[in-house]
């Protein structure tokens, strides 16, 4: 009877030198780690499986909440609300690839898309936005912007609430750049810590973003690395220059989040500008919203984040009142000004109090609360926003002669192109025109390459070149940029750019009160 095979393996295994009984056994452990290694995948993807992964698609589920994060052509739909202008997506993208095989570049909208109530970034902003990069997409694929080529593919990318999933979004990008020729990120939509490690990620991989509404200081100076909206010091700057004309005491309402960027750069500069102004902070009210918008929190741990929020900002109207402001310097989110609003509609009601803010006015709800609360015009709402449609037609702003054709044939462009596209829309909370604005300036210096698919490190190189003969005729007036990173400490920052004093109206629109343009820069009339 020949011998059992376990049996011949124990023999001939006993019958080894020690060495090499010991060198058998460590190839046994790599080799079955490695199988355990390879089934790791597969299994993974049966207890968990991705979103979406299919063709330019690489979408998985992230985080507490299980989000889909990544990237799509417009195959797989991040919100019932993007549908209809993902399917446009699609099918644009479709043509370009099918039409212009070796001679495309694909741009990613990267936008913090989230239905979470608590999310900074409404759902109507990822909309607009992503509709504004569309209106660029289409346009610059039948019109030349620095040349009819390459064709431009638009992908659509999301990391998540609060961008809390910016690595795994960055690296769902960089795996996909060769395959997708990937040759530029636009977008980013909220300052916050997350969307700083979104662009240092990427711009480190020397994939060049290109920021539409950040705004936070702390972008001011990222190598390939450029934004489309001023920063928040000249943001408060112009905010402080227009209402220290009016008024001389102020009310500072600041959120302590240092997570917040935008929040915290903005206080800063109020702080900062109150000193060197007949403006004057009277009283400061401090809120925090740290826990809010901690990564990780179960639905019911972040409503109650937010109830706490809203309860200490539900005090504070009857110390504003005790300190008799003419105007309260509010250093915090859209969603938050909603609360304080409303909670001053029934306090001081003798006296008519104005707040200023910064361009995250845009993302407060419009409902039918906060235009109750606007209706008697005893609170009045202005901010210093990025973009409006009625900028270049107001008779304050001081712009010079070529800035004002420049502004005027940009604007046109752009609303002649959406309104083929997007019928009626509205447009006076700016989102849409900066989406655009980033898009366009991404498919400016990809086209300057000259290359029918050029590498992302190619497209870097060419963001010193957007100024003078190249400057962007935006949507929002003409786009300059030196991406001058070592010598100077604002390389990121579009060089000049006006910036819109905005009142939000009784019906939740808004209108221009006046153009204020950065001190070192006050063209003539």
């Amino acid at each position: 009877m020949p011998p059992r095979p376990l049996a011949f393996v124990r023999r001939w295994f006993g019958n080894l030198p020690s060495r090499a009984r010991a060198t058998v056994v460590l190839l046994c452990v790599l080799a079955l780690g490695g199988a355990c290694y390879g089934l790791y995948g597969p299994v993974t993807e049966l207890l968990d499986p991705p979103c979406m992964r299919s063709g330019a698609t690489d979408v998985t589920h992230r985080g507490a909440g299980g989000e889909c994060i990544g990237i799509t052509d417009g195959a797989f739909v991040f919100d019932s609300a993007l549908g209809d202008v993902e399917r446009r997506i699609r099918e644009e993208d479709e043509q370009v690839v099918r039409d212009h095989p070796h001679n495309y570049a694909s741009v990613v909208l990267l936008l913090p898309i989230s239905s979470d109530k608590g999310s900074i970034m409404s759902m109507t902003n990822a909309v607009e936005q992503v509709k504004g990069a569309f209106t660029a997409q289409y346009y610059t694929n039948r019109h030349s912007v620095e040349g009819i080529s390459p064709y431009i593919r638009l992908l659509i990318g999301s990391d998540g609430y609060q961008a809390n999933e910016s690595a795994a979004a960055a690296d769902v990008i960089e795996r996909a750049a060769a395959r997708e020729h990937i040759a530029a990120v636009s977008g980013l939509g909220l300052s916050l810590d997350g969307t700083q490690d979104t662009v240092r990620r990427l711009t480190a991989r020397q994939i060049p973003v290109f920021g539409a509404t950040v705004t936070a200081d702390t972008f001011n100076n990222i190598r390939n690395f450029v934004r489309v909206s001023p920063g928040n010091a000249d943001n408060t700057r112009a905010a402080v220059d227009y209402v220290a004309a009016q008024y001389r005491r102020a009310v500072l309402v600041e959120d302590e989040n240092g997570g917040d960027s935008y929040d915290a750069t903005m206080v800063d500069g109020f702080n900062g500008l109150s000193r060197h102004s007949s403006l004057k902070i009277v009283q400061t009210e401090t809120y925090d919203t740290t826990d809010r918008d901690r990564p990780g929190l179960s639905g019911q741990a972040r409503q109650e984040a937010e109830d706490v929020v809203n309860t200490r900002i539900s005090q504070m109207p009857v110390d504003i009142c005790a300190a008799q402001p003419a105007v309260v310097l509010f250093g915090g989110r859209g969603q938050d000004l909603g609360t304080l609003l409303h909670a001053l509609s029934s306090a001081c009601l003798d006296k008519p109090i104005t707040l200023i803010s910064g361009d995250d006015v845009t993302n407060l709800p419009d409902t039918a609360r906060l235009r109750q609360d606007l209706a008697d015009g005893r609170l009045t709402v202005e901010y210093a926003g990025v973009a409006h449609p009625d900028e270049w037609n107001v008779s304050q702003n001081s712009a010079g002669p070529q800035d004002e054709q420049d502004g005027k044939q940009g604007f046109t462009v752009f609303h002649t192109a959406f309104e083929g596209l997007f019928r009626g829309d509205p447009l006076s909370d700016g989102n849409t025109m900066m989406a655009y604005d980033a898009t366009l300036a991404a498919v400016s210096a990809i086209r300057l390459t000259a290359l029918p698919q050029p590498k992302p490190e190619a497209v870097a190189a060419e963001l010193g070149a957007l100024h003078d003969a190249h400057r962007v005729l935006g949507s929002t007036g003409p786009l300059r940029f030196t991406a001058d990173y070592r010598g100077s400490d604002n390389g990121s920052n579009p060089v000049d750019k006006a910036i819109p004093i905005l009142r939000l109206r009784r019906d939740g629109s808004s209108e221009v009160r006046t153009v204020e343009w950065p001190r070192e820069h006050r063209p003539a009339p």
